[in-house]
């Protein structure tokens, strides 16, 4: 085992479970590491920490890595043994799943796709889990699965990079933007991790795309059945959802179609996207005060998901964006934010590569702290605007998650 965060964890107990002999090597020390290992080590699991070393590694027969783990980095080191597997939790967890596999990948919306998916099931009376890269690891729950039973996985290009027989009844991919070029490299190696999600499907699979993708090369190797998602009808009335912007009619029409070919009907569907209540920290309002309406966003980790959350607004926006870079290129999103923002207030590591990129358009203004970048925005709008929190950047430079960092801006919202 490579990586002791929660799939990593998770893992290292499935395979104690299940008899095999562990290793385990993680090179930080931070968060719960120590009380994760001496979980572990009563387990019997030999554990390496602070660096990943050829020695520790030579041994092994099967390596399993955590999707924040590159193996190129640990190959071009002579860490791991030549010749031997290496495979992911996703990958893992597969050989022993009982139920029916969806799997949902896309640079934005997986997260808000695969929980309506699962809400949708569990009001029509299916069993369904919800588990991959969404928090739950899939490990964690396959064995408790039946076969009736349905794993909603949500799969990251990380994932989907380790993956050797992940074959998904029904694959979802629901757009390919700019992300993650400082692990991929660009666009085009990124597009291609995310189109393994199919890699394994034949004709008894769906294969379920977004129309943007019609025409590219990639879809040539596809074995399973194709179905345009956006093309298909979303049952449901717009004013009776939590779900807003022209990205989530996307997640909804995807995750409705899903639902459609696990036999679903078309009531149960419409139910399900009425009561949804949404995710935290996506797009979701936290109040209007003084006609100004406040939205926190923090899950738009990338350029593409702030693009798609500037679009949905009517008015004019205040932007706090910002945090660790990820390689893509801000300037792409130029003419929406000349169009949609008035004031961009920027944090984090990145904010001399943002204001680069758009402060001969728009008024860019830096802040050190989320209290500070909260109290600049709440003094420049006025009624009718929005302020919004989409920062197109990781949170992992000022705090733990996203989560965290939505928690610490509705806070200051809030004050």
């Amino acid at each position: 085992m490579v990586g002791l965060g929660d799939s990593g964890f998770s893992a290292a107990k499935f395979l104690a479970g299940k008899g095999a002999v562990v290793r385990l090597t993680e090179s930080g020390s931070s968060g719960n590491i120590e009380s994760r290992m001496k979980e572990l080590e009563g387990l019997g699991i030999l554990i390496e920490t602070g660096g990943h070393t050829g020695a520790f590694c030579s041994e092994a027969d099967v390596v399993v890595v955590s999707p924040g783990v590159d193996m190129r980095v640990l190959r071009s080191k002579s860490i791991l043994p030549n010749n031997v597997p290496v495979i992911g939790e996703i990958e893992l967890g597969v050989a022993f799943c009982r139920g029916k596999i969806v799997a949902v990948t896309g640079t934005n919306g997986k997260s808000t796709t695969v929980e309506l998916i699962g809400h949708i099931l569990r009001l029509s009376g299916r069993r369904a889990v919800v588990c991959g890269n969404i928090g739950t690891p899939f490990t964690s729950v396959v064995n408790d699965l039946e076969d009736a039973d349905v794993a909603v996985v949500e799969v990251s290009s990380f994932q989907l990079e380790t993956i050797m027989e992940f074959k998904p009844h029904i694959a979802a991919l629901l757009n390919v933007s700019d992300d993650h070029f400082d692990r991929h490299g660009g666009y085009e190696r990124y597009k291609l991790e995310k189109f393994r999600i199919f890699s394994n499907q034949d004709r008894s699979d769906y294969a379920l795309i977004h129309s943007d993708l019609r025409g590219d090369a990639a879809l040539d190797s596809l074995k399973g059945r194709i179905i345009f998602f956006d093309e298909t009808d979303a049952v449901f009335d717009r004013r009776n959802t939590v779900l807003r912007g022209r990205h989530n009619l996307d997640n909804a029409k995807c995750a409705s179609e899903v639902c459609r070919l696990l036999g679903i009907s078309e009531d149960d569907i419409a139910a399900g996207i009425k009561t949804f209540k949404g995710l935290d920290c996506r797009y979701e309002s936290i109040g209007n005060f003084g006609g100004v309406e406040y939205i926190d966003d923090s899950k738009a980790t990338n350029i593409d998901a702030t693009r798609r959350a500037l679009e949905s607004l009517t008015g004019k926006a205040v932007l706090i964006a910002g945090g660790r870079d990820k390689g893509g290129d801000y300037r792409s999103i130029r003419s929406v934010i000349r169009e949609k923002v008035k004031m961009m207030v920027v944090i984090g590591e990145s904010r001399e590569k943002i204001k680069a990129a758009f402060s001969d358009i728009i008024r860019v203004v830096d802040a050190l702290t989320m209290k500070e970048a909260v109290k600049i925005a709440v003094s420049a709008a006025d009624p009718g605007d929005t302020v919004i929190l989409s920062p197109m950047c990781s949170s992992f430079d000022m705090f733990k998650s996203y989560r965290e960092r939505g928690e610490v801006f509705r806070k200051e919202v809030m004050q």
